[in-house]
């Protein structure tokens, strides 16, 4: 049952309000320490400590990215760790904000921007930008549900992604990041990373938090209360620990953003004798002159402000009127223009009291409301025997509220989207001042070209409800050679009920309601439509008594009768479950010369089902957008695995020039139920010269199963008309000339056709088609390669720098493929095969080629198969640096402690290659910069604190092709400058274990690259802008 948030926001505000009163009011004597020792400070770059990291009886831990204890935290792949204190520094209240502020994270799923129709407010995190389906998101280390809903309309790319809503900040201990390693430790989706989310569940005492923010303009309210109560029992051999959060952070809409009103686009910049030229037709940068032709560099498109839709309106452009005349909101005809203004075209420049504005529709960040409770419980049944469980409600209302309306436009004539075509004389819904206006331009009819905006509620609702349990068993045991060997055995089970809420107009009725002629009592609707409908389309007026007449002429002119008409609310519905049984053991075999050989080796069997069933109404297509289908599906996973590590080399052996030195290797092996065995592995090691200076490298096969969607979506009739390549006029065009012509006239040869004559005659009328889900796909399979450096010097005590070098190959990546896209596939690709070239690749073999060269026409056998296939390659390559360094300053007689550090990408190289079609470079261009850092640095004192951020982005193309500065023949702006973010943070303790935090977040308010007084489209880089935060806390 779902929380009612309407009441418990307002609960919640009163209970948070009387509990700070408390709080405030309770006496010091009743506080008392936190038994847990402080988590580190910033983001750590040493590396990461994994989640059960429990000391055994030689005091050892595991490092995330392996199960085997050692001795010391430092693994063998990059990491990084954010620790708790970076949360309560910055004041942030979402998992997943800190993360995205690495610059190893990019191009991230936020409740930021415009979203997805389904499954709205969620954060997927995205490592290196390789896509947040290739980011395994864990929870003390294991497995968690899914909220990325199994359709093609969802917010994440399909696969198994954690929503990091989930995660109350309160209760983490810190997020250890590995970059790239995880697979054979942790199985599918680890390509990139592994994101291992490490829990307080052995607490003890009890605080509470509460945080309130607000942007420098006003809105973008946020306010979080929270409470953690932990305490040991039996003796300290039992714990519990219980955690409770509720967050709300209201949304903000485009056109709350000047930057975004002023709606910067682009227009062809032609100049013709006699009109405006660049100094005053409008144009943000009145320097760059007319367009005389594709040589002369300057762009044919350039920038202007207020770029609008004159041809269409809330109420209603008159198109008869040539565009100049729309409907007010009270139903009179006013000017649609401004006199003075160059507003022409579908999209224009110039200002209007009417015309289509995007900022209405554009979202700058959702509104989202959650609500989290977790309990932990942990016992020592007997010596080596520990019981333990963790349990997890989560529930979440996020509202997206700018979409793109409907339209009714002569753009989309005929159809039931069409402009709406009436008689001036008999229609019953003009009011005199229109009609009279009207028939003095002499017209007799008028169409109507409208956005319906004022017709529905545009906006999305998603809501989430996600439970998990973990039981499980713990412990040691004698080993081989009076070794004590560890093990857990676990049980996860998690289900997400995902509900998405919205209105759509129901087309069969909206026909009916705007077919209507005046009656003895007011209008009544008709048979007869007023928009042009084609006779074989599904969308004529029929009789119905319920009918409703519907005025659109105006804006909100139409009665609520009308509008209750015409409505339809939808409820699609998804549900994810998972089940994940593990048992793993290991310890130390035997001793060697450098210590003792590490292993450990388990079994896991895992379940993944999802189902999504849309609304009635949207399965049939009975609104304006494509009908959707439910999709439903599950696989089973069995899995075997096991590591070793091996050291050679010690302090204690006192062998010259080498201190230590270890390998490893690690391997799992996958039988998944649908797509069959797959092994992962890798193998590397850590050598120490010195002390000071370490190596360490690792090659890793890793790889990411599909998904249920890309899977199991049913697959749906469809015609298609895939374009001919291989004509005489064709043959020798495309990316690569040669190779098309190569291609064709071996494929040409084998059909027995004349490359002077031959015309594929499906590029002329369309053929039955399938479009859906793959059961044949295979994983996408990885291999990446990394080494790297760690310094520590001793004659810098606390300074660690390390730089890795990181390369991935990523062979089979699942991408959804249109009939154009195959067709490319198929004759411009190296990869083709001259010997069978009507099965010459994968795309050839999708498009259905018969024997003579013709794709066949076979709606009960369909030849052409377009949706998910696995694509050629995805490659990149960077390095990734970081560096940490604390001390104290008492030594310089201040009585502070310095504490600093920051985090460096370098994007080398990047190719998203799916068709092997002349694959290009993306790296360095748009959301991708090759340098990007954060550097922090913190001053801490014994009761204060003063802590300042700085984000770096480099320089980003636009694009690496056509270039020739700025501006040239192909665009006005050819890279965008680098810029910083500030963000800053003071906090104060009192004596009675109160802390008062104010952080401010963009502290310079940088948005975007200004340009000539404007933001220079696509380079923004914060559509909130400043904003602040105050929280505070009191721990007993």
């Amino acid at each position: 049952m779902k929380l009612n948030f309407a009441d418990f926001s307002s609960r919640a505000a009163l209970y948070a309000g009387a509990g700070l009163a408390a709080v405030a009011l309770s006496s010091p004597a009743l506080a008392q320490d936190n038994s847990q020792e402080a988590a580190p400070e910033q983001v750590d770059v040493t590396d990461a400590v994994a989640p059960d990291a429990t000391s055994n009886t030689q005091g050892a831990i595991v490092v995330t990215g392996s199960r085997i204890r050692r001795p010391e935290i430092v693994g063998t792949e990059p990491t990084s760790s954010i620790s708790a204190q970076y949360y309560d520094d910055r004041n942030i209240t979402n998992a997943a904000d800190a993360l995205n502020e690495l610059p190893q994270f990019r191009s991230s799923v936020s409740q930021r921007g415009d979203q997805a129709g389904y499954g709205a407010g969620v954060n997927f995190v995205n490592t290196f930008g390789l896509g947040s389906n290739r980011t395994l998101s864990l929870v003390n280390g294991r497995r968690v549900v899914s909220s990325n809903l199994p359709s093609l309309f969802s917010s994440g790319a399909p696969g198994v992604q954690v929503d990091l809503n989930i995660i109350p900040t309160n209760l983490i201990e810190r997020i250890d990041n590995v970059f790239v390693g995880g697979a054979p430790i942790y199985g599918s989706d680890a390509i990139a990373g592994t994101v291992n989310i490490i829990l307080k569940d052995d607490y003890e005492g009890f605080e509470v938090d509460a945080t309130s923010g607000i942007s420098d303009r006003g809105d973008a309210f946020n306010y979080n209360v929270s409470g953690l109560f932990g305490s040991n029992f039996a003796d300290n051999r039992g714990n519990v620990t219980l955690s409770m959060a509720y967050d709300k952070a209201n949304g903000v809409r485009g056109s709350d953003r000047q930057h975004i009103r002023e709606n910067l686009g682009f227009l062809n910049n032609n100049c013709a004798p006699g009109t405006d030229q660049p100094a005053d037709d409008g144009r943000v940068n009145p320097n760059i002159g007319c367009n005389t032709g594709p040589d002369d560099g300057v762009p044919a498109r350039v920038v202007f402000p207020n770029v609008l839709s004159p041809y269409l309106s809330t109420g209603g452009v008159i198109t008869d009127a040539g565009f100049g005349l729309a409907f007010a909101p009270d139903g009179t005809i006013i000017d649609n223009i401004f006199p003075g203004t160059n507003l022409t075209g579908f999209f224009g420049t110039g200002l209007s009291p009417t015309a289509y504005n995007t900022a209405d529709q554009f979202s700058v960040t959702s509104t989202l409301e959650r609500f989290t409770t977790n309990a932990f419980l942990s016992y020592e049944i007997m010596p080596g025997v520990e019981a333990f469980a963790e349990g997890l409600y989560y529930n979440s209302r996020a509202i997206e509220e700018g979409n793109n309306p409907s339209f009714n436009t002569f753009v989309f004539d005929p159809g039931v989207s069409g402009g709406l075509t009436y008689d001036v004389a008999t229609n019953p819904f003009l009011t005199d001042q229109a009609r009279a206006t009207l028939t003095g331009l002499g017209l007799t009819t008028f169409n109507v070209s409208r956005s319906n905006e004022d017709l529905f509620d545009n906006g999305t609702v998603t809501e989430s409800e996600l439970k998990r349990g973990v039981v499980g068993l713990r412990g040691e045991f004698g080993g081989l050679f009076d070794n004590r060997w560890n093990y857990e055995v676990s049980f996860n089970y998690g289900t997400n009920e995902i509900e998405n809420f919205g209105q759509e107009i129901n087309q069969q009725r909206f026909i009916n309601a705007v077919s209507y002629v005046a009656g003895p009592n007011g209008p009544v609707c008709t048979t007869t439509p007023p928009v042009p409908v084609a006779p074989d389309q599904p969308v004529q007026p029929i009789a119905d008594p319920a009918c409703v007449p519907l005025n659109l002429l105006g804006v909100g002119v139409a009665s609520q009768e009308a509008l209750n008409y015409i409505r339809e609310d939808i409820n699609d519905v998804a549900n994810i479950t998972q089940k994940v049984f593990n048992a793993n053991f290991g310890g130390d075999l035997f001793d060697l010369w450098a210590g003792p050989i590490g292993f450990n080796v388990g079994y896991e069997h895992r379940e993944e089902e999802a189902s999504f069933t849309p609304s009635s109404f949207t399965q049939f297509g009975e609104g304006r957008g494509s009908a959707v289908t439910p999709t439903s599906g599950k696989y089973n996973v069995d899995e075997v695995f096991g590591e070793v590590l091996v050291p050679l080399a010690s302090p204690e052996n006192d062998i010259p020039f080498l201190n230590s030195a270890e390998v490893f290797g690690r391997v799992r092996y996958v039988d998944n139920t649908v797509n069959g065995g797959f092994t992962s592995f890798a193998v590397g090691g850590r050598i120490a010269p010195i002390e000071d200076i370490q190596f360490r490298g690792n090659f890793t096969r890793s790889f990411r199963a599909p998904a249920i969607t890309e899977l199991f979506l049913p697959q749906s009739p469809t015609f298609v008309r895939p374009p001919d390549r291989c004509t005489a006029q064709a043959i020798d065009a495309g990316p690569v000339p040669e190779t098309r012509t190569r291609n064709c006239l071996a494929f040409l040869a084998a059909t027995n056709n004349d490359p002077a004559t031959y015309n594929l005659l499906a590029a002329q009328a369309s053929v039955a088609g399938l479009s859906g889900g793959n059961p044949n796909l295979e994983n996408e399979k990885a291999d990446s390669f990394t080494f790297g450096v760690i310094v520590r010097p001793r004659f810098v005590n606390g300074l660690t720098i390390t730089a890795d070098y990181i390369d991935i190959e990523l062979e089979g990546p699942i991408a959804s493929l249109t009939a154009a896209e195959l067709a490319s596939g198929c004759f411009d690709n190296e990869n083709f095969n001259a010997a069978d070239p009507v099965n010459g690749n994968s795309f050839c073999q999708a498009l259905g080629f018969g024997a003579d060269g013709q794709i066949p026409n076979l709606p009960t056998d369909p030849a052409v198969r377009t949706g998910f296939v696995n694509g050629q390659r995805i490659l990149f390559e960077g390095i990734t640096g970081a560096l940490d360094y604390r001390t104290s300053l008492d030594g310089l007689g201040i009585p502070l402690t310095l504490r600093t550090g920051g985090d460096l990408l370098y994007v080398k190289r990047r190719i998203e290659d799916i068709t092997g079609v002349a694959p290009q470079r993306s790296d360095g261009t748009l959301g991708d910069p090759e340098f990007s850092g954060q550097a922090r640095m913190v001053f801490a004192g014994e009761n204060f604190g003063v802590g300042t951020y700085v984000n770096y982005t480099g320089e980003q193309l636009f694009s690496r092709f056509d270039r020739g500065g700025s501006p040239n023949d192909t665009r006005e702006l050819d890279e965008l400058d680098d810029y910083v973010t500030v963000n800053m943070n003071v906090y104060f303790d009192t004596e009675s274990d109160f802390r008062f935090n104010f952080a401010v977040t963009n502290l310079f308010d940088r948005i975007g690259q200004d340009y000539f007084g404007y933001i220079y489209p696509g380079s923004e880089n914060d559509d909130i802008g400043r904003r602040y935060a105050i929280s505070v806390s009191k721990r007993f």
